[in-house]
């Protein structure tokens, strides 16, 4: 079987993989992009809200904070820098009874500590949507949308530029260690050809497959996928929105939201509910429960104002509620794990390439 050097192999061709490999490039000699799909970002990155988030609702102290208020900064500049299209339309979260609001101050206080600067309550900018229902709307300016699609090109096109190497439809099979370093056996999925990439830094953001490949890392069951599905539904009606919406937070989500694309289409999403299976069809059959939920703040909206839009599924991982940057490292090899990257993964995309950049310095690997 050929074999192939690389001092270093990133595994997974979404936002994570692409933030990551870019940042990196001009680090490492031979850094290949291994993406088991025919095209980058088709899986957790594309399959979301586009949203600009701002830090608003993670723990204090947490990565998903902190990467998350950087992430955003550093993400505007970034577009800004290449023209590529966003629109910082802001963002409504509302309450619609005395004890939701009592939750909308306690989100507010919390975005703070987190260090979001920039919240204010604002009903009087709500009021031009008067198909809205609210008691108090919380608003967040700073929060908007963008085209992940342009974005993870952009960042694909500089990795490429400065000498990385992209391997497209070609599948990581299994990880092991050696006395060289790490063994990646890859298998190209259009020719069923097999190879191995040896290298002595792995950097696993492979998204809804990382588990596989961190439990093959350590060889063990050291951690358990818990996948959540949500299904997204576009709106059919005739009223506009230039706001996203959003309700009080609910459970494992951040409640079925209103969001705006730049042709200011509106969609809404996304639920959340367990699968062990990947596979993204849309089943249509949560159209009344959507209905109901959207009717909180939206009273006359209608059944018929719903279409099925997409579907996605997030690498959530059993017992982790905050992002995990697990390094591992021995005189042969190291390794980085990237697990439970789910929202806000795209925001904070950039941030997470600084900090493992960063931490690899540390290291000195």
């Amino acid at each position: 079987m050929e074999k192939i050097r690389s001092d270093c192999l990133i595994i997974g061709g979404g936002v994570a993989g692409l933030a990551i490999a870019q940042s990196l490039v001009k680090r490492y000699k031979n850094i290949f992009l291994l993406e088991k799909n025919n095209s980058l970002g088709q899986e957790v990155s594309s399959r979301n809200s586009e949203v600009i988030h701002a830090g608003i609702y993670y723990k204090k102290n947490s990565l998903k904070a902190k990467l998350c208020v950087e992430g955003k900064n550093l993400l505007y500049d970034y577009l800004i820098q290449r023209d590529l299209p966003f629109f910082k339309c802001g963002k409504f979260i509302v309450s619609v009874s005395d004890q939701e609001t009592e939750k909308l101050n306690e989100i507010k206080d919390n975005a703070e500590e987190c260090g979001v600067e920039d919240l204010a309550f604002n009903n009087t900018e709500l009021k031009k949507y008067p198909f809205i229902n609210f008691s108090e709307a919380l608003y967040s300016p700073s929060s908007g949308i963008f085209d992940s699609q342009s974005f993870m090109m952009s960042l694909r096109d500089e990795f490429e530029q400065d000498g990385g190497i992209v391997l497209l439809g070609n599948e990581c099979l299994k990880v092991e260690k050696g006395a060289k370093g790490l063994g990646v056996t890859v298998q190209d999925k259009n020719t069923g050809e097999t190879f191995i990439v040896e290298t002595n830094l792995l950097i696993n953001s492979a998204g809804l497959n990382a588990v596989k490949i961190a439990n093959e890392l350590y060889g063990e069951e050291k951690f358990t996928n818990k996948f959540l599905k949500g299904e997204y539904y576009n709106y059919q009606g005739k009223e506009k929105l230039d706001h996203l919406i959003y309700p009080i937070p609910t459970g494992n989500s951040l409640g079925l939201h209103a969001t705006i694309d730049l042709g200011k289409g509106i969609r809404f999403g996304p639920s959340a509910y367990l699968t062990n299976d990947i596979e993204y069809s849309h089943k249509n059959s949560e159209k009344e429960f959507f209905l109901k939920t959207v009717q909180s703040y939206w009273p006359l909206i209608k059944k018929e104002d719903f279409s099925p839009a997409y579907s996605g599924i997030r690498p959530n991982v059993k017992g982790l509620e905050d992002f995990l940057i697990d390094f591992g490292t021995s005189v042969e090899s190291s390794f980085v794990n990237v697990l439970g990257y789910a929202s806000p993964g795209l925001t904070s995309s950039l941030a997470l390439a600084k900090y493992i950049n960063s931490k690899l310095r540390d290291f000195d690997i």
